[in-house]
């Protein structure tokens, strides 16, 4: 197969490696110059231009700057073009609801959201056992790192993580562990946060973020993302009818605890031992969207589910400034 890259960034170049390793051609679409092609890719600087030249182009991986998502799944939804959609899928709740719509009026299925965590083995298995746990009383998920830490041989000043124009912000880019959330709980009824920058971080976007969510029938989830543990951050705990869960994951390995109600005692009920490799979930993602573009796969995650994580992310941002609990599906856009 043929496959486009548009951007080319760190996570463009994760995924233009991935291609190239599993037996396909890659090609570039890049909207600037800031970082060397080391590789020796062919790379285009124009959408007419790339159409012009390369004679089918079987399907696209987008991963440029958030702020640009939209204009670059037009481009491709007008010329047909199959894609995976680097999260999150837009920058703000009303460029989703634009694109979401044109995607549903094209009747379009050849795309998926590219949320690589559904992936990994700890939520997988994690998302198999709940049923195991009875009625769910309350989750608690948080996510945390040092972003200078994220991508040492990168100035993290110069991502689109730090850079409120191009679409960053810590509720933006760890908006894998609300996806998730969802995945798990549903989607909520109310909820309450805050979003911020508290830190020195030489950065134009929010660092801190937390929020309350509330359901139907009373139960919680509790959501804490940040740019600024030095130590990586990343699990969740959940308290529920049957026994208390807990999980947490690094690169170096992780487990799934489950304390069980009966047998009054702890347990791990997974472990993923050390030295997984994280672009297992890249490769895995890749490979169903290979077979999404030969017609014998689907979404993992469409744009009605990804809009959800955004319908939070705006609600989120809406408490924050009106400083109140907000009606999650009646949020401003």
């Amino acid at each position: 197969m043929n496959l486009l890259v548009i951007g080319y960034g760190s996570i463009g170049k994760r995924h233009a490696r991935n291609i190239r390793s599993s037996g396909h051609n890659v090609v570039l679409l890049r909207h600037a110059r800031t970082e060397p092609n080391e590789e020796g890719i062919k790379e285009y600087y124009s959408f007419n231009d790339l159409l012009a030249y390369e004679k089918h182009i079987d399907g696209a991986v987008v991963c440029s700057p958030t702020s640009m998502h939209l204009d670059d799944v037009k481009l491709l939804l007008k010329e047909g073009i199959p894609f995976l959609l680097e999260k999150p899928p837009a920058p703000d709740l009303a460029s989703t609801i634009e694109m979401a719509g044109i995607i549903k009026d094209r009747g379009f299925k050849k795309y998926d959201v590219a949320f690589n965590l559904r992936y990994h083995p700890v939520l997988r298995f994690l998302k198999d056992f709940l049923p195991n746990v009875g009625k769910i009383f309350s989750t608690s998920i948080y996510v945390g790192y040092y972003l200078p830490y994220w991508r040492p041989d990168v100035d993290y000043r110069e991502t689109s993580s730090a850079k409120k124009e191009l679409g960053g912000g810590v509720h933006i880019e760890l908006a894998h562990d609300i996806e998730y959330a969802l995945w798990f709980l549903g989607f909520p009824e109310l909820l309450t946060g805050c979003v911020s920058r508290v830190s020195s971080l030489d950065i134009s976007t929010d660092d801190m973020c937390s929020a309350i969510l509330q359901y139907k029938d009373g139960t919680a989830l509790e959501l804490h993302l940040d740019y600024l543990s030095y130590k990586y951050l990343r699990g969740g705990r959940m308290i529920a009818e049957n026994g208390t869960l807990e999980w947490e994951w690094d690169g170096k390995g992780g487990k799934v605890v489950y304390f069980s109600k009966e047998k009054r005692a702890s347990e791990d009920i997974f472990v993923l031992q050390p030295g997984y490799d994280f672009n297992s979930t890249y490769t895995e993602e890749l490979e169903n969207f290979i077979g999404i573009i030969k017609g014998n796969r689907e979404s993992m995650v469409d744009i009605e589910t990804a809009l959800n994580t955004m319908k939070v992310i705006g609600a989120i941002e809406q408490s924050a400034s009106e400083k109140k609990w907000i009606t999650v599906n009646d949020v401003n856009y």
